[in-house]
């Protein structure tokens, strides 16, 4: 489990794309039915480009892709191709010839600083398709957690926004307007250390990425941006002996789409 910060990619103006305009506000909407889709790049031969240009020098260690058609492609920094990322998880540089994972949630050891990054998109899995991403997340990593938590102690639900009408003979119908992740996270002998890390995120009171599961390589898909809601509880002794550590209780609410 990591918590990492908020998606650098909040708004279309750090984009540039060659085609698709239309479409570049579905990079960072969480359905990620909604995909970002080239248009009269379907062929194989052709390459797509998107940059990412941020407003300022930023960190990056993390890259996520979701929902993507991406077979052959590549991923560099501050407009240089050899600008390549060391993703550990995946390959020594950010550059693939045969993929075919939809979802890659791509990680570095160090963090390296730029001010953009840039996609070559050059074929699909299922060839001469237009090129094509659900969801894209660009961050650096702020917490990762000392151990996982036992399941009982980690409670993730995706609770429904509906309308529900009791018609005249007691049935009932609903219209689900949307579903929301929530979850709770227990925590049992954390360290002081590990505790004032996770109270220094809480005290920004701004969203940040929950990923529970980063394994590489057949990644599960599941990152969502958060806020952490309610009280800081992790001042509680796990023990009479205060070397045992401490326990608490983390509140997560995923943020608007």
């Amino acid at each position: 489990m990591e918590f990492i910060k908020a998606n650098y990619l909040d708004t279309t103006t750090l984009l540039t794309v060659g085609s698709g305009t239309d479409t570049t506000k579905y990079l960072f909407d969480t359905n990620t039915d909604l995909q970002y889709l080239t248009s009269n790049f379907n062929d194989d031969n052709t390459t797509a480009s998107m940059t990412i240009s941020f407003n300022s020098t930023l960190a990056v260690d993390r890259i996520s892709l979701k929902n993507h058609n991406l077979k052959s492609f590549d991923i560099y920094y501050n407009g240089a191709t050899a600008n390549t990322f060391n993703f550990t998880n995946q390959t020594t540089v950010s550059q693939w010839t045969t993929n075919s994972e939809t979802s890659l949630y791509l990680y570095a050891s160090s963090p390296v600083n730029c001010t953009s990054v840039t996609i070559d998109m050059k074929s699909t899995i299922v060839a001469d398709n237009e090129k094509a991403i659900g969801f894209l997340y660009i961050t650096e990593l702020d917490q990762t957690f000392s151990r996982i938590p036992s399941a009982t102690n980690y409670s993730p639900i995706f609770s429904p926004m509906q309308i529900k009408h009791k018609l005249s003979d007691g049935g009932i119908r609903t219209h689900t307007v949307s579903q929301k992740f929530k979850a709770k996270i227990k925590l049992k002998y954390i360290t002081e250390t590990f505790r004032d890390n996770l109270k220094t995120l809480y005290d920004r009171f701004e969203p940040f990425g929950f990923v529970p599961f980063e394994t590489g390589t057949g990644w599960d898909g599941f990152l969502q941006q958060v806020l952490w809601t309610g009280s800081f509880d992790f001042y509680k002794h796990a023990d009479n002996a205060e070397s045992t550590g401490f326990n608490g209780s983390i509140n997560l609410e995923e943020t608007p789409s």
